[in-house]
């Protein structure tokens, strides 16, 4: 009977071990961040707007106005004008901020672990865990920089194809239209691309058909990787479900909002509104300055990686903060 009560009650240390990092890291990340404001998302978005004026491109930039979408702004004392550098320090968190957050967080899922099933599972998980996060990285930096911008047009093997075998170059997927139709700010040009026309959310959002080739394709490259590392089948898909639905929830709260859309809702993919409580995080913030500077900077050629930093660091390509052409209104 004791023998019992201490092994219960060893197994609920376990538990309190494992869970208060995490609480304590969730607390960190929502509560008393005081220049949150200065990137304030309403949790419903545009969704609050009337449809009918939320469908039209003229109802978004009305919307803007509003202040129903994020807006990363950081005017000097002078007013108006390009940001000051100590502005935007006050408002786009520096680099190693949110790299120090997701390296304690990724400490306190190890330590979790290890306290509730040991350091065999804790190392067997954490490069796991770990190899699958440069999975989705790496292949969101390729995807984005050879598909959707066309990098592979340009590419020795490309052009060898095209002079060997006659191939034609691939075409646009409708992200190129996506760039042009982009404005400084990030809202929407009121002449927009036909080619983007039958999409409500004009390329800024995944649909369900596209995570599901999204899966396909991490999960190629995800199962050999963990089976190496001694995971389970059961565990590997886990692992797979978990990962690519944080990143299509990322990339559905962050993307769509920012172009002045509305949160794509569950029928379409998934839903924009499931991570609207950490628009105001530091790793929002990050990742919004981050993506505005992948559509200014020339060319568009940086900052490739949309939710999941990393594979621009690797490869040089990161741009950070680029301040806009001009002063938005």
């Amino acid at each position: 009977m004791a023998g019992r009560l201490f092994r219960a009650r060893r197994g609920s240390l376990r538990l309190v071990a494992a869970a208060t990092p995490c609480i304590l890291l969730a607390l960190w990340q929502l509560g008393g961040d005081e220049i949150g404001a200065a990137f304030a998302v309403p949790a419903t978005g545009l969704a609050s707007a009337a449809p009918e004026v939320a469908s039209t491109l003229a109802g978004r930039r009305a919307a803007a106005a509003q202040q129903l979408v994020p807006r990363l702004q950081a005017p000097d004392a002078s007013g108006g004008g390009t940001p000051s550098g100590a502005a935007v320090a006050n408002v786009v968190p520096p680099l190693w901020v949110v790299a120090f957050q997701g390296l304690l967080a990724y400490a306190a899922m190890v330590g979790g672990v290890a306290a509730s099933l040991g350091s065999p599972a804790a190392i067997k998980g954490a490069v796991g865990i770990l190899g699958m996060y440069m999975i989705m990285s790496v292949n969101e930096y390729v995807v984005h920089r050879y598909y959707q911008h066309l990098g592979i047009n340009r590419t020795a093997l490309s052009r060898w194809l095209r002079n060997i075998l006659g191939m034609k170059p691939f075409k646009t997927s409708g992200h190129m239209e996506h760039h042009a139709e982009t404005l400084d700010d990030m809202s929407l040009d009121t002449k927009p691309e036909p080619i983007l026309d039958a999409d409500p959310f004009r390329g800024t959002a995944f649909s369900w058909s596209v995570s599901a080739q999204m899966t396909v394709e991490i999960a190629l490259q995800s199962y050999p990787f963990l089976w190496l590392c001694g995971w389970s089948f059961t565990a590997s898909t886990a692992a797979l479900v978990a990962g690519l639905s944080l990143h299509a929830m990322v990339w559905q709260t962050l993307h769509p909002a920012m172009h002045l859309l509305p949160d794509p809702p569950i029928t379409y993919g998934f839903p924009g509104w499931s991570l609207a409580a950490l628009r105001q995080s530091r790793y929002f913030r990050f990742l919004y300055a981050n993506h505005e500077g992948h559509h200014r900077v020339p060319g568009a050629h940086g900052n490739y990686n949309v939710c999941f930093p990393l594979a621009d660091h690797l490869f040089g390509t990161y741009r950070g903060y680029v301040p806009p052409k001009m002063a938005v209104a």
